[in-house]
């Protein structure tokens, strides 16, 4: 991603994650919180609590969702909260440690927002129109209820009353575990203080107020945060026992679903509705199949397909010492984390897991997996183009569905007596509820029924709903793999901390770190059998497929600004209320080529007028591109016919090779210099063969690739980005087959160029195109090329 992206998201301004309420809003005022005054005795001192991963002692549980009001207190907060409660439990903790505060309690009124489901399946004809939000369903009221349980209210005054209470049973090595499922708020001004919505007018609960509230409790009680909230990575700052500490306590340690300063995915219009989606659901999901709140988290990163970026304390941490050191070193943060970053990788044998979570997350969202954030950013420098060309794309289309909508439906009510009256909007205002459902289900019934007699018309919709679908539906993936580098960027920059942690860190340094490590190794679900639930749902679609999708429904241009024609001049040329003015014509495009002017009248198709506002926007869109097409123009008193071919908009869509596939031409392999043997002559077959030392999968490959080598008789080229030292030491102690030709690539150049985002990479090349792409090895399974 490029550099202004990353600085948006600067870690600095950090200690800020966030993400799973549905409410996004910024503060610029921050009003005075609470006077930090805790016991002395708590912060007396530098030590550290260091807590094994297994639990022995007691565990303590509080579960907020404050929800603000009832209009905003969605039931996908409500939902989560059972679902904790119900894994808690299940889990064999009792369920008098457990404690819930959502809205407003146990009491009987209504402060649960339920959406109705949609029933009408043609209410997208009014979409985009006066009357669309008559067409949504509708937001019903409840009382919020888990069966079996009191709930609390959610306000500050109960919250700061329950950890005066705790501060009396908690005792030291028990452990709280927080959880926070709400809306969140980002403090403009200060983005380590943002807040938690609580319940009623101004009831909210800043990082300020939370480190106070934590403070009533007994040194050495461990608290593990885990907030889905927008905006909630401002709460890690809760590590620190006082806001300028430089070490952490080691007794607050979280998992958080971004940074303080982006929005979680209930933020975004297109999970509008949906559950079992984002960090939240996904942590639990997880959770459910076993591991530590580590092994879960990294879980999490491979399978939440929504914009949330998850994050750890000690990720942030680790971030913080590193910053500590550019700046000693007068470099910046992202060289330095490339510099610890090549020595982590000389040896990288011992870093496979983190390699391989890499490479999950890669391949799970079909991305490139990286080792340095360099070569990140260079590859995400295209990601951040073709989504900003997808975001156009779409902003296009829609605008385009929505005239067409909108058109269909005037067309509609002018020409139905009946609806002409009813139908508008002010009069279906002025009804009560039922009977403008009533009214409104009677009107989308009659307007497919016109739609449908208008087959042109109809056509047209189906179409523009099509390409508003597809490209809104792209942009927001591609949002999706922003945020998943972001997240590889994350675990790039711990491994690097970790790197300092070993070799540079201060005694105190190192010891703060294996405290919060300690504290984030947290077990509170034990499970007999654990089940792997780090993929992605099956629909998201690799990156290649994405940039084929682009490519395909790229609307056309002509390259002019219009103004509506007026009404003398309609009248006068007998013109459709479609035809436009142009009033400029782009240097260069398609329509100076086809020799439109300043002032000419675009009047349609050849026999076709244009009708309507804009029907020259979707015809262009619509249009093949490339291929010519004849307008009418109105130029002074005389009628012209000009050829036009559509063309993409320049600068818009960019020409990304995407990752390769299979009928590829093969990428140089310039990059590569002998360890031993030699690069095949001519312009045979070859297989490539990208391995490393300490992939045991590699090493299982061996057998198999011996055998394609004899019955083949192709040469195997293996490729590797480790050092030469490092391959002598491996070849001494390698026994049995082994390719002739290995070629070192420490540059990564090849790795880069054939998008290789896990070892082993199979690669079949035949006269210089890709024939056959495999990833990883199976014993059972063999090579399997083609």
């Amino acid at each position: 991603m490029s550099r202004r992206f990353f600085a948006w998201l600067s870690w600095s301004a950090l200690l800020t994650l966030g993400a799973l309420g549905s409410s996004c809003i910024n503060y610029s005022e921050t009003k005075p919180g609470r006077t930090e005054q805790q016991p002395a005795s708590q912060y007396q001192g530098e030590q550290q609590t260091t807590h094994a991963a297994q639990d022995t002692s007691k565990i303590e549980v509080l579960m907020i969702n404050g929800g603000g009001n009832r209009s905003i207190n969605y039931q996908s907060h409500l939902l989560h909260l059972k679902q904790m409660n119900k894994l808690l439990l299940d889990s064999g903790i009792p369920a008098d440690r457990i404690t819930i505060m959502t809205a407003d309690g146990s009491d009987p009124a209504a402060d649960l927002a339920v959406r109705e489901e949609q029933t009408e399946p043609d209410a997208w004809l009014l979409d985009g129109t006066v009357l669309e939000g008559f067409a949504r369903p509708r937001m019903n009221f409840e009382n919020s209820k888990i069966d079996g349980v009191k709930l609390l209210p959610a306000t500050r005054e109960g919250v700061r009353r329950w950890f005066e209470e705790a501060g009396g049973r908690l005792r030291p090595h028990d452990t709280l575990l927080l959880y926070v499922t709400d809306h969140g708020t980002k403090n403009s001004d200060n983005t380590r203080n943002n807040r938690i919505t609580l319940w009623g007018k101004d009831e909210h609960l800043d990082v300020t107020e939370l480190r106070t509230m934590l403070a009533l409790l007994s040194p050495g009680v461990r608290v593990v945060q885990l907030m889905s909230q927008c905006y909630s990575g401002s709460f890690a700052n809760l590590m620190y026992r006082q806001p300028n500490d430089l070490l952490p306590s080691g007794d607050v340690c979280g998992f958080f679903s971004s940074t303080a300063e982006r929005p979680a995915y209930g933020c975004y219009p297109e999970n509008r509705n949906k559950e079992n989606i984002g960090h939240s659901f996904r942590f639990m999901e997880a959770l459910a199949a076993g591991n530590d709140f580590v092994g879960v988290h990294n879980r999490v990163l491979v399978g939440d397909d929504t914009p949330d970026v998850p994050l750890k304390t000690s990720d942030i941490y680790l971030e913080s010492l590193l910053k500590e050191l550019s700046s000693r070193r007068g470099q910046s943060l992202d060289d330095t984390i490339d510099e610890l970053l090549r020595e982590a990788w000389r040896d990288a044998a011992k870093w496979e897991p983190e390699i391989r979570l890499l490479d999950r997350i890669s391949e799970a969202f079909g991305y490139f997996s990286p080792r340095l954030l360099s070569e990140l950013e260079l590859n995400s420098e295209a990601l951040d183009k073709v989504s900003l060309a997808f975001e156009h794309y779409s902003n296009q289309w829609k605008m385009a569905y929505q005239a067409l909508t909108s058109e269909n439906l005037s067309s509609f009510l002018a020409g139905n007596a009946s609806w002409n009256e009813s139908g508008r909007r002010e009069s279906i205002a002025g009804l009560g509820p039922e009977a403008q459902n009533r009214l409104v289900r009677n009107l989308i019934i009659a307007l497919r029924s016109y739609t449908q007699e208008q087959t042109k018309v109809s056509s047209r919709l189906e179409l523009l709903k099509e390409r508003s679908r597809q490209t809104g539906e792209a942009r927001y993936r591609m949002e999706v793999r922003q945020a998943v580098v972001l997240r590889l960027r994350t675990l790039l920059m711990s491994i690097a901390g970790q790197v300092y942690v070993q070799k540079y860190a201060s005694a105190a340094q190192r010891k703060a770190y294996e405290a919060l490590s300690g504290c984030e190794s947290f077990t509170p679900v034990k499970v007999k059998k654990p089940v792997a639930t780090d993929s992605v749902r099956e629909s998201f679609p690799t990156y290649e497929q994405e940039l084929e999708l682009g490519k395909a429904i790229l609307p056309g241009w002509m390259g002019i600004q219009y103004a509506q024609a007026g009404k003398e001049a309609r009248d006068r040329f007998q013109l459709g209320s479609g035809a436009v003015v142009v009033s400029s014509v782009v240097p260069g495009s398609p329509a100076l080529e086809a020799g439109l002017k300043t002032g000419d009248i675009v009047v349609g198709l050849p026999g076709e007028t244009f009708i309507g506002r804009d029907r020259i926007r979707e015809w262009v869109m619509t249009a093949p591109v490339g291929v010519p097409q004849a307008l009418s123009v109105q130029r002074g008193n005389q009628r012209l016919q000009v050829n036009l071919i559509p063309m993409p908009e320049p600068g818009r869509w960019i020409d990304s090779p995407g990752p390769i596939k299979v009928g590829d031409l093969a990428p140089s392999l310039g990059s590569l210099r002998p360890y031993q043997g030699s690069m095949p002559s001519g312009d045979g077959a070859y297989l490539l063969f990208f391995f490393a030392t300490w992939c045991a999968p590699c090493k299982a490959s061996l057998p198999a690739l011996e055998a394609f080598e004899q019955q083949r008789g192709m040469p195997v080229i293996a490729i590797t980005d480790e050092a030469p030292q490092k391959l002598d030491t491996f070849f001494e102690k390698q026994k049995g087959f082994f390719p002739k030709r290995v070629m070192v690539d420490e540059p990564r150049q090849s790795f880069l160029a054939f998008g290789v985002n896990g070892t082993p990479t199979f690669v079949l090349v035949d006269h210089g195109r890709i024939k056959s792409i495999k990833v990883g090895f199976r014993t059972d399974q063999g090579l399997r090329l083609d």
